[in-house]
């Protein structure tokens, strides 16, 4: 097996602040509440790992990796600690304790209340999947065969040409949109690669050449998304609230006891890819078949090989397939991996999401306070590492073929324990 190791699970308290509300009676006992911990903000850490020689990195090009798993919750506030009393001589009542716009009033941990789960394994696969299309090494630099198959229709039509049609403006400006994202853009980006393959095409194939054999590190990043949810209570309490008596706060009557509680939710999420390539390009050394090598230097600057990844995207309505999924990604790594010896020794897809609870209360009086602010924050933080097989993501090893196999034996991928 690539991955034998035993995942353990760890673990441990971060960070632990009980809230103790303290209630002394100092006359009747009408006022007296027993004095007792309302809840507790204790913060733990989850870490599943199957244990990583950290120490090695940087002295080895073996993979010192591995799938990695960990939930953490923290807290942080500007609520103070305050002293307030109530009623009279002979029959009065007195709190020192915390006061917060929310508190964990159960047993129940941090990470259990505010939740923040990691995305699906056939999420990340697919993700993965899409990295390794747009970072492999062995791609071509530019995709003659796919620009010839397409101009076999002809060229798209001038810029301009659907606004002088006959017919409603929109019909035509939307005609005209189209034939520029799926004309003449997709063209000129084509065009792009052509030059840049032409003026530099020495310099890339020496470094494709000089890369033979050795480990190419790539990294691929995806756009951080965040999404913000919030929400108003117009009645709300302040977390204290319901073991404090009404003679704690400044007011008469039901007044004292209205304040407005502000929460929002907010989800950052980052997501990349992060792995190791090798190959190997065979030269020919016979004068009589140098052809072949600069056919191999043909495929691999202009991508003139008809391929099943060329074959996909000549199809009409693969555009429209991989609108929804990445069809066209499984295919064009199925494609590399099938040519040139390339495997993986590595590659991780990883995730960091982040939820931030804010709680907000504004203008809390009690007795002998004017408390402009109360802010809480829970943060919990999860954080994954997805490994990929030498292959790609999602594959299974009972799958491979005896020529992967031997791929992978030869480099010495495979890992006991």
């Amino acid at each position: 097996m690539l991955l034998a190791l035993e995942k353990k699970t760890r673990t441990r308290i971060v960070n632990r602040y009980e809230a103790h509300t303290g209630f002394e009676s100092l006359g009747s006992p009408a006022l007296n509440i027993d004095t007792k911990v309302v809840g507790s903000l204790v913060s733990t850490q989850t870490t599943e790992s199957i244990g990583h020689p950290i120490g090695r990195l940087g002295h080895t090009n073996a993979d010192v990796g591995g799938e990695f798993f960990s939930s953490i919750c923290t807290h942080s506030h500007n609520c103070p600690y305050i002293e307030v009393w109530s009623g009279g001589v002979g029959n009065s009542s007195f709190y020192r304790g915390p006061i917060f716009p929310f508190l964990n009033r159960s047993s129940a941990t941090l990470e259990s209340l505010f939740s923040c789960s990691r995305s699906t394994d056939s999420t990340l696969n697919a993700l993965g999947t899409t990295a390794i299309s747009r970072v492999v090494p062995t791609n071509p630099v530019a995709g003659l065969a796919v620009t010839l198959g397409e101009l076999r229709e002809g060229f798209p039509k001038m810029i301009g040409h659907s606004l002088r049609q006959l017919g409603p403006p929109r019909k035509n400006a939307a005609g005209e949109y189209l034939n520029w994202e799926f004309g003449w853009k997709p063209l000129i980006a084509d065009f792009k690669k052509w030059l840049h393959a032409y003026r530099n095409s020495d310099k890339l194939w020496s470094q494709f050449l000089r890369d033979s054999g050795r480990r190419v590190r790539r990294r691929y990043t995806y756009p951080k998304s965040i999404e913000i949810t919030s929400s108003t209570s117009a009645t709300a309490f302040p977390a204290v609230d319901g073991l404090l008596s009404l003679d704690f706060w400044q007011g008469t009557g039901s007044s004292r006891h209205l304040f407005t509680r502000f929460s929002e939710v907010t989800q950052t999420r980052r997501r990349w890819f992060s792995g190791a390539f090798t190959y190997f390009v065979d030269l020919e050394t016979d004068q009589k078949s140098m052809w072949k090598n600069d056919l191999k230097r043909l495929k691999h600057l202009y991508g003139v090989e008809v391929t099943p990844e060329v074959i996909w995207n000549l199809t009409p309505w693969s555009w429209a397939v991989d609108w929804l999924t990445n069809t066209g990604d499984i295919i064009t790594n199925v494609t590399r991996f099938s040519e040139d010896g390339l495997c993986m020794p590595y590659g991780y897809m990883m995730e960091t999401t982040i939820m931030d609870y804010l709680y907000r209360m504004r203008n809390v009086t009690p007795k002998g306070y004017n408390i402009a602010d109360l802010t809480q924050i829970f943060t919990h933080t999860v954080k994954y590492r997805r490994g990929a097989t030498p292959f790609g993501f999602g594959l299974s090893e009972a799958a491979f073929t005896p020529r992967q196999w031997a791929i992978i034996a030869a480099l010495g991928l495979s890992r006991s324990k």
